[in-house]
């Protein structure tokens, strides 16, 4: 158990969080301190290179900028005595730091590197000090060389700015920029893409990179944003290096290496109090780069809950891909699958990531989630059907132009998404609570046969789960493919 029993008033409850990049981060702690609902801090220490260990200093440090207002009276202390001085002396901002992301599963990790037994037993280290400090819930993810790719930022018809993913944008990056391979049919080969998605990438670069190159910078750009380490500059030759110790290796090899990676981390993980959960591939696209995707189903996540490992769903991520677009099947199919191994739903889904987008199946952008609501009510009234109480955050959010943040993470726009999903869970457990008690009237008027209650549940259950299904199918796809031309600068 933890050494630290955090103090959080909603445990009992579905709570809401936000994602802050720490105290270079443009939107503060008291920004966040003063959105509704919010009570959680989903944040890392991102001044920390990957495969370093989390100490236990840091980690105080991190815990006070979120839980506690600065103090002028603060002992010259650090790690767990300073943090102790501040639970008995300092003032509450009313936040929690209990959820990490990320502590990165590093390459060397994902590659099966020799170097990979130094940063497990590393890992092990910064597993077991979070534990202390009842950080515990912790995010990784599998994705090999990018944690996420986007093509461009975009404008909704509102003026809001947006996140978007353009398939023959990324195809041109990669064949023409990037260079992997010395001919097309190297792509073709490989799996990344399909004769006519190359042609449409050839089209792409002449019509709007070829001419400038300006265009491609900013395109080059916006897709390393999403390396780890993308902040101290990531170059062309460092992207293709990176990709190379990934040729040729099949998924069944990448499982391998999760697997011994799980293997070795999560009983320290259980032990310390912490459980360990992996985010889903952004996008979940395979082949991407020509390198194998673990995580983009709930084959993959199957694979991870035989070791030991927790589900970070993230529903964007997922529904890019168009056999994820009922999302609430894939969720029902996790959880089923969790809990016949024994765990709980909490253990099944420590850490969930909420956000709508716009798709045709190959091609996506991000969206309001108010305009998606429809949605992302299906995907609550799941979650609280099976009982779910953990941490969410309302993920990337269009930016408006009074709010502020890096891309996707305006403050406002996350804001907005928060306040929207609370009201949804909160009418969702309503609705379940009038189910249940109209279940048990619709017995005591029948004879009060009380021994039938629990199949009269599943049964209000199950029709009730098939007709939200009838009414969204699936999510809507008012995608834009028009506005593929925009190439936006990140500021």
């Amino acid at each position: 158990m933890s050494e630290i029993c955090n103090q959080n008033w909603n445990r009992e409850r579905v709570r809401a969080g936000m994602r802050w990049f720490g105290p270079e981060d443009i939107v503060t702690i008291r920004n966040i301190q003063q959105t509704p609902g919010v009570t959680n801090i989903i944040t890392a220490l991102h001044h920390i290179p990957a495969g370093e260990i989390w100490t236990e200093a840091e980690i105080a440090k991190r815990k006070i900028e979120v839980e506690f207002l600065p103090s002028e009276n603060a002992p010259d202390l650090e790690g767990m005595d300073l943090y102790q001085w501040h639970q008995g002396n300092g003032t509450r901002t009313g936040l929690i730091w209990d959820t990490a992301e990320s502590l990165v599963f590093t390459e060397d990790i994902k590659n099966g590197s020799p170097n990979r037994e130094e940063h497990i037993q590393k890992y092990k280290t910064s597993l077991q000090n979070l534990g202390r400090f009842g950080v515990n819930n912790v995010v990784g993810n599998f994705m090999l060389v990018a944690d996420w790719t986007r093509t461009c930022i975009t404008e909704l018809s509102d003026g809001s700015k947006t996140l978007k993913y353009i398939h023959s944008a990324f195809a041109a990056f990669d064949i023409f920029l990037l260079k992997r391979h010395k001919s097309v049919e190297g792509y073709i080969l490989d799996g990344s893409f399909t004769a006519a998605e190359a042609e449409e990438a050839r089209k792409y670069f002449d019509t709007y990179l070829a001419d400038s190159t300006e265009a491609q910078q900013e395109l080059i750009d916006m897709i390393t944003a999403g390396l780890p380490g993308a902040q101290e500059g990531f170059t062309l030759d460092d992207f293709r290096e990176a990709v190379s110790k990934y040729e040729g290796m099949s998924l069944e090899v990448l499982q391998e290496h999760i697997a011994y990676f799980l293997d070795a981390v999560v009983p320290v993980a259980s032990a310390a109090g912490v459980r360990l959960c992996c985010h889903a591939d952004d996008p979940a696209f395979s082949p991407f780069l020509g390198t194998p995707r673990a995580v983009g189903g709930s084959a993959g996540y199957k694979f991870l809950l035989d070791h030991g490992c927790g589900v970070n769903m993230c529903i964007g991520s997922l529904m890019a891909n168009e056999t994820n677009r009922d999302i609430t099947t894939v969720i029902r199919e996790i959880a089923e699958y969790g809990q016949m191994k024994g765990l709980s739903i909490d253990e099944v889904f420590p850490h969930i990531h909420l956000r709508p987008i716009e798709t045709d199946g190959k091609n996506f952008r991000e969206g309001h989630h108010a305009e998606h609501r429809e949605e992302l009510a299906k995907v609550v009234h799941t979650l609280v059907d099976l009982g779910w109480q953990g941490v969410f955050r309302p993920d990337h959010a269009p930016q408006s132009d009074h709010g502020f943040g890096r891309p996707g993470y305006d403050v406002i726009g996350r804001g907005y998404g928060a306040q929207l999903l609370m009201g949804l869970f909160e009418m969702a457990e309503i609705i379940k609570t009038t189910r249940f008690r109209s279940v048990e009237a619709a017995i005591k008027a029948s004879g009060g046969d009380m021994a039938r209650k629990e199949e009269a549940f599943e049964a209000a259950r199950k029709a009730e789960a098939e007709k939200i299904g009838r009414k969204i199918a699936f999510i809507k796809v008012p995608f834009a493919y028009s506005d593929q031309g925009v190439v936006a600068k990140l500021d």
